[in-house]
């Protein structure tokens, strides 16, 4: 059977389920796709069947046992490729030390996915911005299209953001430090001997925490800007316990992803909120524009001013002040 659709795909699972001695217990609608949720030999598991602009979708969640091993041979079977082949879409089983951060249905309970905006830029602050995506959610997100914020055009971050919004309802937070704010805590965190790490680390946390009184989850995923303990130390003395997993481009999960829009959405208001407050058109990046625009800025309104619109622990500042001394 040729799968070209969700009526079509979910058709095949059933059949296949059959096939393979499967008690189908329970099946319905989910967003995007079809839950079908099946018992072998005393065991139950489940699978989720998405057919969406990606094609199809499997998704195999469930401890282990008959049932889970039955799926992954229907799962097979509707992938075309043979029995015991590895699968990127299954859910890593529970016994499993770390689920896998990067495939995007991964995981059978809520998690949370944090991420920043604006670090490497001289003009604004800094966002950081955490979300709590349910399983559920996951397929609607997918559908939108959320990706890397650096891999979407500035024009699409806000109607994505608001979208997110809704999907994600009253489980998102956002942590905006306006650029003043975020040099008076720089300069606080260097007197005590630490580093712009201890910065990220404590807005992280700060998301963090936020999203743990709204709702509790046990995983957190981040992108690996600093060692873990800069966080899981915040933490334990916070009295929270989640497991937190830190990698390179954390982006690449769906959770982490969101976030990184939300926050993108908010540094772009701030840029849109400074040009109307200051008549400026503050530019991106840390590079030869933005050192003119910087001391064309510092000319009409003075050094100290500077503090209110960029991170004055960059080096830039040094060539902003070069020619304005």
């Amino acid at each position: 059977m040729k799968i070209v659709d969700l009526a079509t795909a979910s058709q095949r699972a059933e059949a296949l389920c059959k096939e393979n001695g499967l008690e189908i217990l329970e099946q319905k609608d989910i967003p995007y796709g079809r839950q079908f949720k099946v018992r072998a030999g005393g065991t139950t598991a489940q699978l989720n069947v998405y057919f969406g602009k990606k094609g199809l979708k499997l998704v195999v969640q469930g401890g282990g046992g008959e049932a889970k091993s039955a799926l992954e041979s229907v799962t097979a079977a509707m992938e075309g490729r043979s029995a015991g082949s590895a699968a990127s879409t299954s859910a890593p089983a529970k016994k499993d030390k770390k689920p896998l951060p990067d495939v995007e249905f991964a995981y059978e309970e809520p998690w949370i996915g944090t991420d920043e905006s604006g670090k490497g830029d001289f003009f604004g602050g800094l966002v950081t911005a955490g979300v709590i995506v349910d399983p559920e959610a996951v397929p609607l997100l997918q559908s939108l299209g959320v990706d890397d914020s650096k891999k979407i055009n500035d024009a699409k971050i806000q109607s994505m953001s608001t979208e997110i919004r809704k999907i994600c309802y009253g489980k998102y937070k956002i942590l905006s430090l306006v650029p003043s704010k975020y040099n008076d805590l720089y300069e606080r965190m260097k007197g005590e001997g630490k580093n712009l790490n201890s910065l990220l680390a404590w807005a992280h946390v700060s998301v963090l925490e936020s999203l743990l009184e709204i709702q509790y989850v046990k995983l957190a995923i981040a992108d690996k800007f600093a060692d873990e303990k800069y966080i899981n130390t915040r933490l334990k003395k916070l009295g929270r316990t989640i497991e937190l997993i830190q990698v390179p481009k954390a982006e690449q999960n769906i959770a982490v992803a969101a976030a990184s829009i939300l926050a993108r959405d908010a540094f772009l208001r701030w840029h849109q909120d400074a040009k109307k407050q200051h008549g400026v058109t503050f530019p991106k990046g840390a590079n030869a524009q933005v050192v003119q625009v910087g001391r064309t800025y510092v000319q009409s309104n003075g050094k100290e001013a500077l503090r209110n619109v960029a991170k004055l622990h960059f080096k830039t500042t040094e060539e902003v002040f070069m020619y304005n001394d």
